[in-house]
């Protein structure tokens, strides 16, 4: 069994979980590119309003970063990061990068603002860049969701002990963070502390019984401690929960296997 599991992202709103699959090389040459920062031209001002017109309420159906309805001054930091995320979750990689670009340019104080577009490279496979936007924002304001995407960024350069560090301080914030968890049970198992990790896939699936993800990891922690019914169960329980996918066929072909061994060992 490979010594890698599920690893958990927090979503660039810091609240669910990334979903759908990564951009690939293809689309991400067809997105457009990220706004490059002015240097010794001064920026362009903001679209205006007409005289006396004020924005209206944000409809994210209808809203661009350079919508005239909506001038950039009268957006806030998070209104900048919903409108990134409208064309993250379309698949436009380089204008979502280009919308928190301007945002931070804008407000360059806002550790939100930095998490998203760190959460985003996250997502793009660009670490190193992730790495940066993350650490800025946790300069400005610890957060246990910023601290899960960081500890990620590390773990992608080999840092896993720092990695396991930035899960440890996100869970004295919140010790029953599940993605906190999630993840450092994956650290734990891959750096050879199988009761660690088991330690925490048990306090993830106690928090969260009906999410799928923890069993299989849980699976494959007590099939390496020599449990192997109790992962055989925990495969089914998965199996179970899981949503159709390559996820769910592996646990199947997987089970099968387990299965397989034990009754070649009776």
């Amino acid at each position: 069994m490979p010594r890698h599991l599920f690893a958990l992202l927090i979503a660039l709103a810091l609240t669910p979980l990334i979903g759908g699959c990564k951009p690939t090389k293809a689309e991400r040459a067809a997105a457009p590119p990220a706004a490059a920062p002015e240097t010794d031209a001064a920026p362009a001002p903001p679209p205006a309003l007409p005289p006396g017109a004020k924005a209206g309420p944000l409809d994210l159906s209808k809203i661009g970063p350079h919508d005239e309805a909506y001038a950039h001054e009268s957006l806030s930091p998070d209104e900048w990061a919903s409108v990134a995320l409208m064309y993250q979750s379309k698949g436009r990689f380089g204008e979502a990068l280009a919308t928190l670009d301007q945002a931070l340019a804008r407000h360059p104080e806002n550790a939100h603002l930095y998490a998203v577009r760190g959460a985003l490279w996250l997502q793009l496979e660009e670490y190193a860049k992730a790495l940066a936007d993350l650490e800025r924002s946790l300069e400005r304001a610890e957060d246990p969701g910023v601290r899960v995407n960081y500890a990620e960024a590390l773990r992608r350069f080999d840092r896993k002990q720092d990695a396991l560090s930035s899960l440890d301080r996100a869970l004295a914030t919140n010790p029953d963070y599940l993605p906190a968890l999630f993840n450092r049970g994956v650290l734990r198992f891959e750096l050879g502390d199988e009761a660690g990790a088991l330690a925490d896939f048990d306090r993830a699936i106690a928090l969260d019984p009906a999410a799928a993800a923890p069993y299989f990891n849980r699976a494959a922690v007590r099939w390496a401690l020599g449990r192997k019914q109790e992962a055989i169960a925990d495969l089914d329980a998965f199996i179970e929960r899981a949503p159709v996918g390559t996820w769910k066929a592996t646990a199947r072909d997987l089970r099968t296997s387990w299965q397989e061994q034990l009754e070649a060992e009776r």
